[in-house]
C-alpha cells in the first residue's frame, strides 16, 4: 500500500473517530452505532500496528472520549477511569475467559453484571461526606457536577465509611420518567429526547437544578476508584459493602449479578439478560465481565485505556419489520441531498420510529429497494434507524422503483456528484433549505451559540423575509420580530442579547459556523492555531494548508475553494463590518523560533507530540505534516518512520532531537 495513501487513510480515520467521540460524549449524539464506531477504532489500530511510522501517542486508540466541555470546572481524578473493551458476540466473550485462564493456573471466579446505558459519574467522599462530583471526563480529570448530582434521591450525601473514597457509577433516567418528560416536551412543542442515555447525559450538566430535579434520575454504582480498605477484595464484596453504605447496586433489589465461574455460566447469563432486559425499567445494553478478585485484576494490569481483566459484552441491536411508505429528499447546509425513508410506524429500542436513513443513491440500488416493499430496519441506541434488508418475497409485482432526483428537491438546480464519492450536492448557496440549516447551525451552541434562535424562529424569520443568509442575523428588527406568533418584548431583547454576545464569540467557533465543508470543530482549531486571523487564510495558498499537520487533500481543496468563493468572502466582510472578531485569542508568542518550520516523527521521551506543537507555536513557530523543502526542523523521537529518510536526502532541513529542540527554546 502507498504511503501517502496509508498516511491519507490513517488520518481520515482519526478525523471520523473525533467527530463521532465529540458527538457522543459532548453533544449527547450519535451518527453511527456503538459497533460501527469500534470497528472503525479497530481499523485504525490495525493500521497503526501495520505501519508504526504512523503511530502517534495521541491517537484515539490510546486514549478514552472525553466529555468535557469548555464551560465547566474541571477537576482531576483521584484515580483514572478507564473505559471497557466491547464484545459483540458470545465468541468473543468466551475468548476473553480463555485468555485470562490461560493466565492463571487456578479456578477463578468471575461477576457479570448488568451494563445500565446511562452517564459515568464519580463522586468523591471524605468524613463520610460528598465532597464533589464529576463526569467521567477524559480519564484523568471530569466536570464538576456537584450540585445536579444531588438532587438524585438515591445517592446519599453522608455514609458511614469515613476514609476518602471515589465512588463510580452510572446515572441514567427510568423508562416511565424517560416517556413522562417525552410527553410533556411534545405537548409544549419541543424536541423529544432520542433515548434515555441521551436525556440522562445531557441533564446532568443543565445550569438549572429545578430542571435537573424534576426530571428524577436515578443511579447504580459499580466499582471505586481511590479506596484503600484490604478486607473488601474482591467485586462481589465491594458491591456488599457499598450497598451497605446505602447506595443503589445492580444486587439492591433483584439480585443482578451473576457470580459465576464456568464458561458455560457466563455465557448462560449473557442470553438469559438479553432475553429479559425488558423485564427492567431502565435501559441496559450488555452485560459486563469481571474477573472477582482484586489482586488478580492488578496482576492482569491495563491497557493503554482499558482493563485486560474485564470486558462489555454488547447486546446485538433489535430488528423489526415493517412497510416503506416512500421516500423524501433533504438537503443539508453543505447542499449534500439525503434520502430519507418514510415507514409505516413500528416501536423499536424504546421508541416508534417513522423515518430511517437510507445514506446516498448507491444504497438505494444496493438494497434493489421498492416503494411498499417490507423491510428490516435497525436502531442501536440513540442513532437514526437504518434499513438493512428488505423481504423480497412480500414484494408485489409492478412495485415503483425509487428514482434518485437529477435536480435539487428544494430548488430545481442540477444536482452534481462528487468524483469518486457517494453524495450528491446542490452547489446553489442561495438554495433556501441550505439558507436555514446554513443560519442554524451557525448560531447553534457548537458555533456562535445564539441562544434562542432555533429551528423554529428561524423559519420564522426567513418567513418574513427578515433574513435569507448568515449576516442577515446582525440586522434583525427587533420591533418587528417581537409582533411575531409566540414572539413578544422579553424574547425579542433575549435575542438581541445573545446575538450581540455573539459578536465575541471565538475564532475557532466562528470559522466552523461558516460551514465549511469537511472542517469540524476539531478543525477549525487547527487551522485557527495556524493562522492568526481570517485574512491570513483567505489568502492561504492550497499549497500551504497542506502543509498543516493534519489537513489532507480534500479539506485543504474545500477550504481553499470556500475562500474563492465571492459570496462567502461578501458574507466575512459583512460579519466583520457587524462587529464579529475573527481573530485568534491573544496568546503571548515569543519570536525565538522566527517562524520556523516543524515536523516530528518517532515517539518522543518528555514530552507528548502535542505538547511539544503547543510549544513550538507558542515560541513562534509552525508546525507541517509532511516532509519538503519548506521544512525547516525534523524533530526525531525513537523509532522515526520514513520521514526521516525523506529528510536526509533534503540539505536545508536540520534534524534535531527532541532535547536540541527544547534547549532553542531555553528550557533544559
Amino acid at each position: 500500500m502507498d504511503d501517502l495513501f496509508v498516511a491519507e487513510e490513517i488520518r481520515e480515520l482519526r478525523n471520523r473517530i473525533a467527530h463521532h467521540s465529540n458527538l457522543y460524549y459532548k453533544k449527547n449524539q450519535s451518527e453511527i452505532s456503538d459497533y460501527d464506531f469500534d470497528q472503525l477504532v479497530k481499523q485504525l489500530q490495525y493500521l497503526e500496528a501495520k505501519y508504526p511510522q504512523y503511530k502517534e501517542t495521541e491517537s484515539p486508540t490510546n486514549a478514552v472520549g472525553s466529555d468535557i466541555t469548555e464551560k465547566g470546572k474541571i477537576i482531576t481524578h483521584k484515580v483514572r477511569m478507564y473505559s471497557l473493551e466491547n464484545a459483540y458476540s458470545l465468541e468473543e466473550v468466551e475468548e476473553f475467559y480463555n485468555k485470562i485462564n490461560k493466565k492463571v493456573d487456578r479456578f477463578i471466579m468471575f461477576t457479570a453484571e448488568l451494563k445500565i446505558d446511562g452517564f459515568s459519574i464519580n463522586i468523591y467522599y471524605e468524613n463520610g461526606k460528598l465532597q464533589y462530583a464529576t463526569t467521567r471526563g477524559d480519564g484523568f480529570e471530569g466536570e464538576d457536577v456537584t450540585e445536579n448530582v444531588k438532587t438524585i434521591s438515591s445517592i446519599p450525601t453522608k455514609i458511614k465509611y469515613n476514609n476518602p473514597i471515589e465512588v463510580r457509577g452510572e446515572i441514567f433516567l427510568p423508562r416511565s420518567e424517560f416517556d413522562r418528560i417525552n410527553e410533556e416536551r411534545e405537548a409544549n412543542g419541543q424536541k423529544q429526547f432520542a433515548n434515555s442515555r441521551n436525556a440522562a447525559a445531557g441533564t446532568i450538566k443543565l445550569k438549572d437544578v429545578k430542571i435537573v430535579k424534576s426530571r428524577k434520575l436515578d443511579y447504580r454504582v459499580y466499582s471505586v476508584g481511590l479506596f484503600n480498605n484490604e478486607k473488601i477484595n474482591t467485586q462481589y464484596k465491594l458491591l456488599e459493602f457499598l450497598k451497605e453504605q446505602d447506595f443503589k447496586t445492580i444486587i439492591s433489589k433483584f439480585g443482578q449479578v451473576g457470580y459465576v465461574g464456568e464458561k458455560k455460566a457466563i455465557v448462560s447469563q449473557c442470553q438469559m439478560w438479553e432475553y429479559k432486559r425488558d423485564d427492567l425499567n431502565y435501559d441496559i445494553d450488555g452485560l459486563v465481565i469481571k474477573v472477582n478478585d482484586f489482586q488478580l485484576q492488578q496482576k492482569l494490569g491495563f491497557t493503554s485505556k482499558s482493563p485486560k481483566w474485564a470486558i462489555a459484552y454488547k447486546f446485538k441491536a433489535e430488528e423489526v419489520e415493517t412497510q416503506l411508505l416512500g421516500v423524501d429528499f433533504q438537503v443539508g447546509r453543505t447542499g449534500a441531498v439525503t434520502p430519507v425513508a418514510r415507514l409505516k410506524p413500528v416501536y423499536i429500542s424504546g421508541s416508534t420510529v417513522s423515518n430511517a436513513t437510507l445514506h446516498n443513491e448507491d444504497e438505494i440500488k444496493r438494497l434493489d429497494l421498492r416503494i411498499a416493499d417490507y423491510v428490516t430496519i435497525i436502531k442501536s441506541g440513540e442513532i437514526i434507524p437504518k434499513i438493512i434488508d428488505v423481504n423480497y418475497q412480500k414484494r408485489k409485482t409492478g412495485s415503483e422503483e425509487i428514482e434518485f432526483p437529477k435536480t435539487c428537491p428544494v430548488c430545481g438546480t442540477s444536482l452534481k456528484r462528487e468524483e469518486d464519492g457517494v453524495i450528491s450536492y446542490c452547489n446553489n448557496f442561495n438554495c433556501p433549505a441550505q439558507i436555514q440549516r446554513r443560519i442554524q447551525h451557525f448560531a447553534s451552541r457548537v458555533a456562535v451559540d445564539i441562544d434562542g434562535l432555533g429551528e423554529a424562529v428561524v423559519k420564522q424569520l426567513i418567513e418574513h423575509k427578515q433574513i435569507n443568509k448568515v449576516q442577515d442575523i446582525y440586522h434583525i428588527d427587533f420591533n418587528e420580530f417581537q409582533q411575531y406568533d409566540k414572539q413578544g418584548t422579553k424574547s425579542a431583547e433575549n435575542l438581541r442579547i445573545a446575538i450581540e454576545h455573539s459578536k465575541t464569540q471565538k475564532f475557532h467557533k466562528v470559522l466552523f459556523g461558516l460551514g465549511i465543508r469537511f472542517v469540524g470543530a476539531k478543525m477549525s482549531k487547527i487551522l485557527c492555531s495556524y493562522f492568526i486571523d481570517i485574512e491570513e487564510i483567505i489568502n492561504a495558498d492550497y499549497e500551504d494548508l497542506l502543509e498543516i499537520d493534519e489537513i489532507g487533500e480534500k479539506i485543504a481543496r474545500s477550504v481553499y475553494e470556500f475562500f474563492r468563493n465571492e459570496s462567502n468572502l461578501q458574507m466575512i466582510n459583512s460579519l466583520q463590518d457587524a462587529g464579529m472578531q475573527m481573530i485568534s485569542e491573544n496568546i503571548e508568542v515569543k519570536e525565538i523560533l522566527n517562524e520556523a518550520k516543524f515536523l516530528i516523527t518517532g515517539t518522543l521521551e518528555k514530552y507528548s507530540r502535542n505538547k511539544i506543537k503547543e510549544m513550538i507555536e507558542k515560541n513562534g513557530g509552525k508546525t507541517i505534516s509532511a516532509v519538503s523543502k519548506n521544512l525547516n526542523y525534523l524533530i526525531v523521537g525513537e523509532n522515526p518512520g520514513s520521514k526521516l529518510k525523506k529528510a536526509k536526502e533534503i540539505e536545508s532541513i536540520d534534524i534535531i532531537t527532541e532535547s536540541e529542540f527544547l534547549q532553542m527554546i531555553g528550557i533544559d
